[in-house]
């Protein structure tokens, strides 16, 4: 297989891999809701996994990235041995943090607890600090397995081995959901249990799915092993690295990516540490506190990433070919794939959040319940994710030309502005201020990429800034026409039922499809990031012109 159909082979692998476990990890809760029952019943499951991403974030440390990139490189020189060595080392050291990175969860455990909840509501029904402990010492057991899998994915991919990978994030996703599901039903329809122990079931669920994926490796490493033992005898290069030296670069390199991966973990943890307590300041009773921080950080949050999860595979996927373009100095086709790259993130993502505004009320009730607090939420949440999806890509866009060392410190500041804000905002416009200082922060850090972009690709954005005035234009007119549907249809159904919601959900959906597509092809928008696709479709219709 030629290198470049390798390239093409790897990037879908990874990219459908992504896209699948996405769709998997926002699917899953609306059976979990419906188990559960209630935003307030699943707030525990939620105040876990901030600080777990956190301690993933640090407990890694970006060193299967770095395992990836130096695999490749040894490999590359014949220096089969070097790889051999880092590897082997790599998971001595990605076991120790892993053990570390859990013990220091664990003890810290109460603390979080303590911060997140402001003060015991146990009294007046809410969850004790004692109840959050418990959960966030069953997930702190799961960094133990993770920092291993991570690397041992990194590997398969410094051998050019993208199926595993792939494989091994389906597999994981599936067994953690499948045990989510399964686990929290037989514990409150069985067992008779508590809610509490259905979040811890649910929360021990990640363990179970990181055990999956490091099994699949495993059964694919059992196979590449012997053809990776060939390879070492055939090392003759007398090439030798000491561990000193191996460390320095793959620390040296790893550092930004870390950073940049504890973006929205760190947004999420801001979020925990401050919302509960600003909410106290604000007057909002106490007992509201955990089913408003659940709706923030979990219910509206899952729908909101259904329009981001197409950022997360260009993210992966447009990475190899802008370094590729910039190493070669190849420009005019580096600033094309920025071009089409934005153009077709913002094709999709802006009509996607647009739709959600509009069908925010029946879309919760289909999901969740008939809230009409969580579908507010999610109106204001909805147009965030064209920020989120815009930063995952300018940042490997940064990556792509060698500039991620900027976006850390663009990062930082992001954070520092979240941090700033979140407080006196949530305290003016309770719950939604979380999701407006969350905006603030990703707007300033988007300016900052395109900034960046402009002075170091030389990428002139005149041409993206029209191509994101009509997106914008034309999404505004769809909206207005699924906002006319949505007003007739629930005078036929109601939106207060699961069935009523569904309809108007989904021809809303079918009204804001055909809208922006019989207009962006009748304008030929859509010629400039689809291809001949808009050509082929008029051909077969016949009427578009």
């Amino acid at each position: 297989m030629s290198e470049s159909k390798e390239l093409v082979r790897g990037t879908f692998l990874i990219t459908l891999s992504i896209l699948i476990t996405k769709v998997l990890g926002v699917l899953f809760i609306i059976p979990f809701y419906a188990i559960v029952g209630g935003e307030e019943n699943l707030a525990p499951f939620n105040y876990a996994y901030a600080p777990y991403n956190i301690a993933i974030a640090v407990a890694t440390a970006g060193v299967p990235l770095a395992a990836s990139k130096y695999v490749s490189k040894y490999n590359a020189l014949g220096a089969y041995k070097v790889s051999q060595k880092l590897y082997k080392s790599s998971f001595i050291v990605m076991t120790v943090t892993g053990i570390v990175g859990f013990a220091v969860l664990y003890f810290l455990a109460p603390t979080i607890a303590s911060i997140t909840l402001a003060q015991d509501s146990k009294d007046s029904g809410g969850w004790s600090v004692a109840d959050i402990t418990w959960i966030i010492r069953i997930i702190s057991v799961v960094v133990i397995f993770i920092p291993l899998l991570a690397t041992w994915r990194g590997v398969f991919q410094g051998y050019k081995s993208m199926g595993p990978t792939a494989v091994s994030e389906v597999t994981e996703q599936i067994a953690r959901i499948l045990f989510i599901l399964i686990g929290s039903y037989v514990v409150l329809n069985i067992m008779n249990g508590s809610v509490l122990l259905a979040n811890g079931v649910a929360t021990f669920a990640a363990a179970i799915g990181a055990i999956m994926g490091i099994f699949t490796l495993w059964y694919y490493w059992r196979k590449r092993k012997p053809n990776i033992e060939k390879m070492v005898a055939t090392d003759d290069t007398g090439i030798t690295v000491s561990y000193g030296k191996m460390y320095k670069e793959i620390i040296s390199y790893s550092i930004p990516f870390v950073i940049v991966s504890l973006n929205f973990p760190l947004f999420n943890i801001v979020d925990q540490f401050t919302h509960n307590n600003a909410l106290g300041l604000a007057g909002v009773p106490q007992e509201l506190h955990d089913q408003f921080f659940t709706m923030l950080n979990m219910t509206t949050n899952k729908i909101v990433m259904i329009p981001t999860s197409l950022a997360s595979g260009f993210a992966v996927s447009l990475i190899p070919f802008i370094t590729k373009t910039y190493a070669t100095g190849q420009l005019d086709n580096m600033h094309r794939q920025i071009r089409t790259s934005l153009g077709v993130l913002m094709y999709i993502t802006v009509p996607a959040s647009l739709g959600i505004m509009a069908l925010a009320l029946p879309l919760y009730n289909v999901f969740y319940s008939y809230n009409v607090e969580g579908s507010h939420l999610l109106f204001y949440y909805a147009p965030v994710a064209i920020l989120i999806a815009l930063l995952s890509v300018t940042a490997s866009m940064l990556q792509g030309i060698d500039k991620q060392k900027l976006t850390v410190f663009v990062i930082l500041a992001a954070v520092v502005i979240k941090i700033v804000l979140n407080t006196p905002l949530i305290y003016m416009f309770h719950t939604s201020g979380a999701i407006l200082s969350t905006a603030i922060a990703l707007l300033f850090a988007n300016i900052c990429n395109f900034v960046i972009l402009k002075k170091y690709a030389k990428f002139n954005f005149s041409e993206t800034w029209l191509h994101f005035a009509k997106i914008f234009l034309f999404g505004f007119i769809m909206m207005l026409a699924v906002e006319l549907t949505y007003f007739i249809l629930q005078f036929i159904v109601s939106p207060e039922s699961k069935m009523g919601a569904l309809i108007i959900v989904v021809i809303g959906v079918i009204v804001g499809i055909l809208v922006y597509g019989i207009i962006t092809m009748k304008t030929h928008l859509a010629d400039q990031f689809l291809g001949e696709i808009p050509n082929k479709i008029r051909r077969k219709l016949g009427v578009i012109k």
